[in-house]
């Protein structure tokens, strides 16, 4: 019944079919309906089938007529109707004839099939073409073949003689579209059409005369290259189908029977016969395909790369023999697929089963292991990074991929080891980053508290090709060091420490430090867990290591070698002891700090990112908090070397720069310490002066010294407005009010030496000379009444209050008090160094009054020639100085300031008369005469000029229009002084009471500036009165000059037209 309802329902679709079919001469309209009804066929068809068993071959050959109709009229259907019958004749073949298929039908099939798989058939025939319409003609010879070969005698009629032009035309086409066709869809179904032929196929005499078109035509496709690019599924199915020909062609079972050579004669030409020399010739042509196949094994894709390993295992496994000489590279391969270490990647993984299983293979690879080292020196030597890279890699993975099977590795993996690590680093000869400093100074604001690196970066070379190698090398040693001959190959190392090239004993070094690291992180040797009594090989290449890094580090040249890793890797090597060791280190710190602090004043950032990260590490080992709590713990073993070197003359920065980072990494908390190195610093400057280097290093350790003691809680610099002022606003009635109490004051003494003189007893005046009086009666005439000796008390004076933070106090006061001894040096550097220092100390040592005035006393008589310093910028700096002290002691500086006034006034002079000299005149103008900037004034109504005979005004309408005229420049030294000095004057009218003479004095050297909001602040606080008329009579003299509308040409020099009042009012001819 079934059987019957399927029969009407493809009935009624296939009649269908062909009434379209029929009208379709008569009636152009008729393709449309042609159209539908094979739709509606197709679909009939798979509501069929999806019924197993529906449809049989009687069926099938029932709706193929109407189908053949349509494609006896092909060249008049329209493509989309050719494609529909595809559809049909592919559900038939799957489900319909099941292996009943005629011989004769079969092969009219393929003819057409191929004949409509052509991308030219629309020029031969058939109405048009499409890719639909291509790739569902090779589904159709795909599924023709599958069909075809589910019997024996199809398969034999599939190769018979008559049938092999159609088959190989078949074949070319097929190649033709996976090699020639743009389109992925089409390409993928050749290569599946491809693979049912390879199956269906049963003659392998008739599969071999296909094998070399086959094979150009999946290298071709399966060589990556830019253009054309297949996809990823292609690619896949392209090495599954070169797997399958492999295996039934050449695969050993297959060819351990082949003759030597083939019959002379053969009947059937279109065959070929294999043979010995046949496989020898394709085996041959077979590794150059390889070579380029293989290149896949980069693909970013897993599918891809697990199909290789499908490929690259039949060629091991299945064609070991026949394909002796491709077996190398495909172990390569197979390496470098297993070494990606994707989490999703399994290839490793299946790779490591079929090793446990097959012993051959695993003896195989362990050959090409033994191979791959000794070829290691000579390939590291090459140009070729890539190729170099990839043995490394190699020989890492095979060690992973073996590590169960105890591999032992050769003796010479030492040596090839070294000698490929210093053949990188010869590439990188001169190996060096930029500099960021100069080793006579360091960064200021290094502050190595706050660096807590725990890890080592990696030691940076000249190309970044070159890094890469070394992270190959790390993950090779990694592999090795999970061996049993990790310690053997160690030891081999560790003994070539001193031998060889520069090079070749940093690779060593460099390979012995990396290879113990991960050793002892993968086999912790047993005296970690249990005492044995014994040393295990691991704690002795440590301890040659720790002895040979000490030594390195304790060089005097080892901050100047060529190359900077020897030191870098020697922390390495100290952090390592120290991380084993733990608290039991400490008792090598007074070897190990020193070194460490010296180098992290390197210029080199890669050698001082190493030394603070092995200081951090020390620090977390030996259970101190931080690197600033293990210095300052273990203060006295670095303060002792350092002193031992400036007292011993050594002239090496070694010293200084070990200090500086100390303070850079401690801060205020270790000035106490050095009390005794402050002395033996200024006898080095006194012993080594000559050295500017050494000099200015030692200065700026005094002026670190300074910069982290003002940082002391109890010496931090407040704020001004928290300290009192010496000088008060004084009006009239306060003065007055002063002076009628002076006058009472002298009234009342007065009066109470009167009330005395008439209290004296009568006679207490002598009566003769004193000396004729015996001694009991001059006693009596001049003992007065209530003359006599106060009675003792127990009061004793006020004792000197001491300083704050007294320790670092005294430090600061002992190095700005020694610096008197170098304000007279001849190097200006070193004169400008000192009153740097002083203007970072003065402020601090203010806080203790009692010793901060003698100070004073002590560098007035060296800081007041500097005022007449040949350098503009020493006696600017020598100015602020005085300023500086005049803000922090007050009245104290009044006699000082006093009896250097007319020096103050030099100085002024000196700004007020340079004259500028950088460009000569060359006009034929009369020659015309430079203003002074400090007597030009800004005003609202323009530019003031001051001269001696009168007063020039010009109009202005900017304030700033003189700072653009050429002939008012100030050269940078005068402007220099000029800013000093009025800090000067301002601190002065600030904060020390000057005779009113003086003060008016500093008005008129401030008149130029007097209108700045600072310099009129700081005049006002002495006397706003003085201030206001000064500005007042300004005003007025600006409001004169602009009532008589005269305007100064903008040129200066010019001609100018001199007004009739030009005599009576004084003006000067420019």
């Amino acid at each position: 019944m079934e059987r019957q309802q399927t029969f009407f329902q493809l009935k009624a679709a296939s009649v269908e079919v062909l009434q379209a079919t029929a009208s379709l001469p008569q009636r152009p309209s008729a393709r449309s309906d042609l159209t539908k009804a094979l739709t509606a066929l197709s679909s009939t068809l798979q509501t069929v089938t999806a019924i197993p068993g529906a449809l049989d071959a009687r069926l099938a050959e029932y709706v193929f007529v109407p189908i053949s109709q349509v494609l006896r009229i092909s060249r008049t259907v329209p493509v989309r109707a050719l494609e529909l019958c595809l559809e049909c004749i592919s559900i038939l073949l799957k489900a319909g004839w099941g292996g009943a298929l005629a011989p004769e039908l079969s092969g009219q099939l393929l003819i057409l099939f191929t004949f409509m798989a052509k991308p030219s058939s629309a020029e031969n025939g058939i109405a048009g073409s499409s890719e639909e319409l291509q790739t569902l003609a090779l589904k159709c010879i795909g599924e023709l073949f599958t069909e075809v070969s589910r019997t024996t005698p199809g398969k034999q009629q599939l190769t018979a003689t008559a049938n092999i032009p159609a088959l190989g035309e078949a074949v070319l086409v097929i190649l033709d579209s996976v090699t020639g066709s743009n389109s992925n869809p089409v390409k993928l179904q050749a290569v599946t059409t491809m693979s049912s032929l390879i199956t269906a196929i049963d003659d392998k005499d008739a599969l071999a005369s296909f094998l070399p078109r086959i094979v150009s035509s999946l290298t071709k496709v399966l060589t990556p290259s830019s253009s054309n690019r297949a996809s990823f599924r292609v690619l896949e199915r392209g090495l599954v189908s070169l797997s399958a020909l492999f295996t039934r062609l050449i695969s050993d079972r297959e060819t351990k029977d082949l003759p030597k050579t083939g019959p002379q004669s053969s009947q059937d030409t279109s065959k070929v016969v294999r043979s010995s020399s046949w496989l020898q010739a394709t085996a041959s042509q077979i590794k150059i395909a390889l070579a380029n196949i293989l290149k896949l094994r980069n693909h970013n894709k897993s599918e891809v790369r697990q199909a290789l390993l499908g490929l690259c295992l039949t060629v091991i496994q299945e064609c070991r023999t026949s394909l002796a000489d491709c077996v190398s590279m495909v172990i390569e391969t197979m390496v470098t697929l297993a070494g990606r270490g994707e989490s999703s990647d399994t290839v490793e993984k299946d790779l490591k089963i079929m090793l446990s299983t097959d012993d051959k293979l695993s003896d195989l690879l362990r050959e090409s292991l033994h191979g791959w080292i000794i070829s290691l020196p000579r390939l590291m030597q090459s140009k070729d990074d890539a190729g170099r890279r990839q043995i490394i890699h190699q020989i890492s993975v095979t060690l992973r991929l073996l590590a169960d099977n105890n591999v032992m590795v050769n003796d010479l993996l030492a040596v090839s080891l070294r000698d490929g690590v210093s053949a990188v680093l010869t590439d990188a000869k001169g190996t060096s980053i930029v500099e960021t400093a100069s080793n006579a100074t360091v960064d200021s604001g290094l502050v190595l508290s706050r660096a807590t690196s725990a890890s080592f970066e990696p030691l940076r070379l000249r190309l970044k090709g070159q890094e890469e190698m070394m992270k190959e090398f790390k993950l090779l040693l990694g592999e090795l060091a999970r061996s049993d001959t990790a310690v053997t190959v160690t030891e081999d190392l560790v003994n070539g420490l001193d031998v060889g090239s520069e090079e070749s004993r940093l690779a060593s070094f460099w390979l012995s430090v990396n290879l113990l690291r991960d050793t002892m992180a993968a086999n912790p040797p047993l005296g970690e867990f249990i005492d044995i009594g014994a040393s295990h090989p691991q704690e002795e290449l440590l301890d040659n290591l720790y002895s040979h890094s000490l030594t390195i580090l304790n060089e005097r040249d080892a901050a100047t070698a060529s190359h900077w890793h020897f030191p870098a890797l020697a922390f390495e090597v100290l952090a390592l002891q120290a991380t084993k060791y733990k608290t039991e280190f400490r008792a090598e710190l007074s070897e190990t700090l020193y070194p460490i602090l010296h180098h992290l004043g390197s210029a080199n950032p890669g050698l001082r990112s190493h030394a603070i990260t092995c200081l951090n590490i020390i620090a977390e080992s030996c259970d101190y908090s931080s690197a600033s709590e293990l210095v300052i713990a273990n203060v006295d073993y670095i303060v002792n070397a350092v002193g031992l070197r400036l007292s011993y003359g050594d002239v090496s920065p070694q010293a200084p720069q070990v200090l500086l980072m100390m303070m850079r990494l401690c801060g205020p908390s270790l000035l106490p310490y050095l009390d005794d190195l402050v002395g033996s610093i200024f006898g080095a400057l006194e012993r080594y002066h000559g050295y500017p280097k050494l000099v200015e290093l030692l200065f700026a350790v005094l002026k670190g010294m300074a910069e982290e003691g003002v940082k002391a809680p109890q010496l931090a610099i407040t704020d001004s407005s928290d300290q009192p002022s010496d000088i008060k606003k004084q009006d009239d009635e306060t003065i007055i009010l002063e002076f009628f109490a002076k006058i009472r004051k002298l009234e009342a003494d007065f009066l109470a030496t009167k009330e005395d003189i008439e209290e004296l007893p009568a006679g207490s005046f002598p009566q003769k000379p004193w000396k004729e009086l015996t001694e009991e009666e001059f006693k009596q005439q001049t003992t007065l009444p209530g003359d006599q000796d106060p009675p003792p008390t127990d009061e004793k004076p006020p004792e000197d209050p001491p300083p704050p933070a007294p320790r670092t106090f005294d430090i600061l006061l002992k190095i700005s008090d020694l610096t008197q001894h170098y304000l007279t040096s001849s190097s200006p550097a070193l004169r400008t160094s000192l009153l740097s220092l002083l203007h970072t100390t003065i402020p601090a040592l203010a806080r203790h009054e009692n010793s901060f005035l003698p100070l004073i006393n002590t560098l007035w008589p060296v800081l007041l020639p500097r005022l007449e310093d040949p350098e503009a910028y020493i006696v600017a700096n020598a100015l602020d100085i005085v300023g500086l002290m005049c803000t922090h002691a007050g009245n104290f500086m009044k006699t000082r300031i006093e009896s250097a006034w007319e020096l103050l006034k030099s100085i002024y002079k000196r700004t007020i008369t340079k004259k500028d000299t950088s460009k000569p005149q060359t006009s034929t103008r009369k020659p015309t005469r430079l203003i002074d900037l400090s007597n030009i004034t800004q005003s609202k109504s323009g530019t003031s000029i001051h001269t001696s005979t009168g007063r020039i005004t010009t109009s202005s309408p900017s304030n700033d229009t003189f700072l653009s005229r050429p002939e008012l420049y100030v050269n940078a030294p005068t402007r220099m002084i000029w800013d000093a000095l009025v800090r000067l004057l301002c601190a002065i009218s600030q904060h020390v009471h000057i005779q009113d003479v003086l003060f008016d004095d500093v008005l008129d050297m401030l008149d130029p500036v007097l209108e700045k909001p600072e310099v009129k602040k700081a005049m006002e606080s002495r006397n706003a009165d003085a201030v206001w008329l000064r500005l007042y009579k300004k005003s007025k003299r600006a409001a004169e000059q602009k009532e008589m509308q005269w305007e100064l040409p903008v040129e200066l020099g010019g001609p100018v037209k001199m007004p009739q009042c030009a005599k009576d009012l004084g003006f000067v001819e420019l």
